[in-house]
């Protein structure tokens, strides 16, 4: 009976230790398992990332600009459609000429991305800046700063109306509004545009390096 009995007590550790390998093996393969199953979400902004550097979409989709159908005035005084400029790569961004400390620091940085192209890239881009505020930024007043600030063929400086600076602007993903003191509040936006009109890098404030923009140029 003791024989028995000493039987049936291994028998039931045997038992309870195939239970704890079993949970073990099962727990294994659930730590195994569970990371697989969030992979996708650790890639998923890699795939955006040659499209658009950073995490800002923009509103258009995959859409171009130039399907605004947006026109500017230039510092010559024509009228222009921003299409025009499809063929070529464009920086563009928003301003006002007679910013006092922002709008100065953007040019700064337009410029240091036109030097540190190669000849032949510089050749093809455009430099395009696009006044929030039409009615100080005459044709005249953007001369004086092309003039001023000495920016080449390869710049266009222009002026909008209020309602297709709004739609340009929330096309870009800028911010802006007029100040009672005559100024603006504004973001400072850089954004690349492919010879289709459609965004291909972006750069939000100033002084943040440029590399994602001349990676997208070249």
């Amino acid at each position: 009976m003791r024989l028995i009995g000493a039987l049936a007590m291994v028998a039931v550790l045997a038992a309870c230790r195939d239970e704890r390998r079993t949970a073990g093996a099962a727990g294994r393969v659930d730590a195994a398992v569970a990371p697989a199953a969030v992979a996708p979400a650790a890639v998923a902004p890699a795939a955006v990332a040659p499209v658009m550097a950073g995490d800002w979409a923009s509103p258009l989709g995959d859409g171009s600009i130039y399907d605004l159908e947006l026109s500017v005035r230039t510092a010559e005084g024509a009228t222009v459609p921003l299409a025009s400029l499809a063929g070529a790569p464009v920086v563009i961004t928003m301003f006002y000429a007679s910013c006092p400390a922002a709008c100065p620091r953007l040019i700064d940085d337009l410029k240091g991305i036109e030097q540190d192209l190669d000849p032949a890239t510089r050749a093809r881009v455009r430099f395009v800046l696009v006044s929030f505020d039409p009615a100080r930024d005459t044709p005249a007043a953007l001369r004086a700063l092309a003039d001023e600030r000495r920016l080449g063929a390869g710049w266009l400086l222009s002026a909008t109306a209020d309602d297709a600076a709004r739609e340009l602007a929330a096309a870009l993903g800028i911010k802006y509004r007029a100040l009672d003191s005559g100024e603006f509040f504004h973001t400072s936006v850089l954004t690349v545009l492919d010879e289709t009109g459609r965004p291909r890098a972006r750069v939000e404030g100033l002084g943040r390096g440029h590399d994602a923009v001349l990676a997208a140029l070249r």
